[in-house]
Parts: C-alpha cells; sequence; structure tokens
C-alpha cells in the first residue's frame, strides 16, 4: 500500500495492473482505495488518474459506514427479515441457512474476522443472487422488463449498473437494505434498460414503477452503505 495527500486527507491505495484496457477506480475503505489499469500504464498516468478523480473520491469515501465486526453479531436483518446467527468453532466450515427457522450456522475451522467473512460471504452471496432474480422475475412480470444476465459483485459504493447489452449487476449486500430500497435499486437499474442516462425522462419513467423514488434514493445516498457488512 502506497500512501496519497487529496485535499488534506491521507489516503492509501494499492495499483493492480491486470489485463483491461482503461484505469478503473475502486474504494476499499473510507481511507483507501484500488486502482486497476492496463500492465503498461506509466505510474504519471497513474497519479494523474488519482487527482483527477480525488472529488469522488472524498465525496463517496465519506459515505462508508464502519465496519461492524462479524464475530460479533447476533443477528442479520436480510430484506426486513432478522436471522440468528450461531457462530459454532468446529473442524470443517460450512453454513447452514434455516430459512424456515431464520437461523444462520455458521461453522468455522478458524475463528477470526477474516476468515469468518470468507466464509459466510461464500453463503450470503449465492443466496443474495438467488432473492435478487427472483424480485426481478416479478418486476419484469409487472412492468414487461427484457433484461440479459444477471451476477452479483462486492463493491463499496455501488449498487448497481445496466450495461448496453441489458445486463445487469448488483452489489450482492443491497439485500440488507429494507425492501423498499431494495425494490428500488433493481427498479432504476431495469429503467436504464431504455434510458441509458439520468435524464429527466429517465427519473419521470423510474417515478412511475417507484412513486417513492426521491425518498429512496436519498435514504440510499445517506444510509446505503452505512449496512453493508463486508
Amino acid at each position: 500500500m502506497a500512501t496519497i495527500l487529496l485535499q488534506s486527507q491521507s489516503f492509501e491505495y494499492q495499483v493492480k495492473r491486470k489485463g483491461i484496457r482503461s484505469i478503473r477506480l475502486k474504494l476499499l475503505s473510507k481511507k483507501s482505495f484500488q486502482v486497476s489499469c492496463p500492465y503498461l500504464t506509466p505510474d504519471f498516468l497513474i497519479q494523474k488518474f488519482i487527482k483527477n478523480n480525488s472529488n469522488w473520491i472524498i465525496t463517496h469515501s465519506s459515505k462508508i459506514g464502519d465496519k461492524k465486526s462479524i464475530l460479533g453479531l447476533k443477528t442479520i436483518k436480510i430484506l426486513d427479515i432478522s436471522y440468528e446467527i450461531n457462530w459454532i468453532k468446529t473442524q470443517r466450515d460450512s453454513v447452514i441457512f434455516e430459512e424456515n427457522e431464520q437461523r444462520i450456522y455458521s461453522n468455522l475451522a478458524i475463528m477470526s474476522e477474516s476468515h469468518a467473512k470468507k466464509v459466510l460471504e461464500s453463503k450470503l452471496r449465492p443466496f443474495a443472487l438467488k432473492l435478487i432474480k427472483k424480485e426481478l422475475t416479478n418486476l419484469s412480470k409487472d412492468f414487461r422488463f427484457n433484461y440479459g444476465k444477471i451476477t452479483v459483485r462486492n463493491q463499496s459504493s455501488r449498487f448497481g449498473s445496466c450495461s448496453g447489452h441489458g445486463n445487469l449487476s448488483f452489489n450482492w449486500q443491497i439485500i440488507f437494505f429494507p425492501y423498499p430500497q431494495f425494490r428500488h435499486i433493481l427498479l432504476h437499474e431495469l429503467t436504464h434498460l431504455d434510458i441509458k442516462n439520468h435524464s429527466k425522462k429517465f427519473w419521470n419513467q423510474l417515478t412511475t414503477y417507484d412513486p417513492k423514488c426521491k425518498y429512496h434514493n436519498l435514504w440510499l445516498k445517506k444510509e446505503g452503505t452505512k449496512l453493508f457488512l463486508f
């Protein structure tokens, strides 16, 4: 990790060189971020990219809430339903998700924060994809949307995206939000299938699907990332 000063604030950052075509930025925490770039990108261009995006880094990093201790969690709320979580020291890792009883048994070979996150996310991420796909199916029936591939990711400040080919991607942690805000995020990206920008036409169309659109959007800006656990 290297350190950089942005508008009198100190940030740690790491650079990952990959087989990609453009430079990308990802927040890791309130005070750290990652820059992904093509293999041969010179250092001065990376520094220039960071400086040009300093306002974005500071604005969005301030919205990231302090992460809670995973092992300290007694319950996890998923779409307004509270699940009791039990941490059990065992020889093998496993997670048993009892939806009907609203209980999660997380069996860990190593009782550490990093290991607990890894094991629990391995179960919750596919569960999130299942919930998102189910809700998208219902919304498509109601409003006749036609979308492509659905994927989930783990991003620090972004809730969802819609590609030019109609593929949808969501931050899997939106399942920790109340159902109305969860539904709003899905409708937001579904609206982008027809309207690619955030013009007045876009917001008017989204409001026809979600009459409380403005309220939900404001809630997400203020509270959204505070509910992220991973």
